[in-house]
């Protein structure tokens, strides 16, 4: 069954390798672990963890940007007009934007130029724009970040949500015009993590009309062992589900198998540990209780569905 992922640090990996001197990254990397796992649309990010300067953000944009135009097993959705039955549908997105400080809305107009759709302005990080998961709790949205929405609202590039503190997912929620997203963020009562969503933050951004994505990091499934599984990954769903609607679930897995230090493979499920074992998911939504069609909703619709009425 087709997926689309709506988070995966691509981006990142390929200035990694074109620093290093390599070239066809996405074909010799990614695109064949992609078709594997019948992943076929992608949220190709660019991540920023909070030292990055703009220049830095600029050579990761521009390398995956090339990488993209210049690779014909990839449609881009936006400019095809739709998404493409056979090929591996790639959608650019940001990871934090530490890398601005001044005048949002120059940068973002230049990230939307590069393909750039979809955009959360912090990572963990407290920049000049929002505050991420380990900055002050009581520091939320900027005068410069709320710059940043209205630029991106004009846009019509997609707020993510995932990783900001409560005090920004507020923000950000009361100050965008527009449905936000949440990529990557499981229920916070079945894996009391930060990083994850309480019911109350499900349901405001669910009543808004945004989307939340599925991720398979194992500390976000669970916090016991045993249960870091695709399992243990569907029973979010259910709750996502109880809580607001079957349409507004998808799936944004952060596979980190090609990071290092503390991510890479370790830090996954063991059995969604990179694109090739995404089926994996499927089967655990089915035998969870979700039918045939709802689980279709969930891997590939729901996003889509986002994606076209947003963009």
């Amino acid at each position: 069954m087709r997926i689309f992922d709506l988070h995966a640090d691509i981006g990142y990996d390929i200035l990694n390798r074109r620093l290093k001197g390599q070239k066809g990254v996405l074909r010799g990397h990614h695109l064949p672990k992609l078709l594997s796992g019948e992943v076929m649309g992608v949220g190709m990010v660019s991540f920023f963890e909070g030292h990055e300067n703009l220049k830095h953000a600029q050579a990761m944009v521009g390398f995956l940007h090339d990488e993209i135009r210049l690779n014909a097993d990839l449609c881009v959705p936006y400019l095809k007009g739709d998404m493409h039955p056979s090929k591996i549908n790639a959608c650019m997105t940001i990871e934090g934007m530490c890398f601005i400080h001044r005048k949002p809305e120059e940068t973002l107009q230049w990230l939307y130029d590069q393909g750039v759709r979809i955009a959360s302005l912090t990572w963990n990080d407290e920049n000049a724009l929002a505050t991420g998961v380990h900055g002050n709790p009581s520091r939320g949205l900027t005068a410069l970040g709320k710059r940043a929405i209205c630029k991106m609202n004009d846009l019509n590039m997609i707020i993510d949500v995932s990783h900001t503190n409560e005090k920004s997912f507020w923000d950000i929620l009361a100050y965008s015009k527009k449905p936000v997203i949440a990529t990557h963020s499981n229920s916070r009562v079945l894996a009391n993590v930060e990083r994850n969503l309480t019911d109350q933050q499900v349901k405001a951004l669910m009543a808004q009309g945004g989307l939340i994505g599925l991720v398979a990091a194992r500390k976000f499934v669970s916090s016991e062992e045993a249960l870091q599984n695709a399992k243990t990954l569907a029973q979010h769903a259910q709750r996502y589900k109880m809580l607001g609607s079957i349409d507004q679930i998808a799936i944004g897995f952060d596979y980190m198998d090609y990071l290092e230090g503390a991510y890479g493979r370790k830090a996954m499920t063991h059995d969604l540990e990179d694109a090739t074992m995404s089926q994996n998911l499927v089967k655990a939504l089915l035998e969870s209780g979700f039918n045939e069609t709802e689980v279709e909703k969930i891997t590939w619709f729901n996003a889509v569905n986002f994606l076209k009425a947003q963009l």
